[in-house]
């Protein structure tokens, strides 16, 4: 999906750099739906972490409040 990625934005990425340079709108559109798409794979790979990228305190909260009841029934 990687390569998929980088074949899309690569000639997207000209295509902009050119219809800017030339002020091409077709080619500016175009160019601007590529790189949205590559983004969006992009997204789609990096979805697969999201879990380690998650904030610790929304991933663990359920932990601590037993390790906390816990405690307290110990005493």
């Amino acid at each position: 999906m990687k390569k998929t990625q980088i074949i899309i934005a690569v000639p997207s990425s000209l295509l902009l750099v050119i219809s800017m340079i030339t002020s091409y709108k077709a080619g500016l559109f175009i160019a601007m739906a590529g790189l949205f798409v590559a983004l969006l794979l992009r997204q789609i790979r990096l979805w697969k972490y999201r879990a380690i990228l998650d904030h610790p305190s929304r991933r663990y909260d359920g932990e601590v409040e037993e390790e906390i009841g816990n405690g307290d029934a110990e005493e």
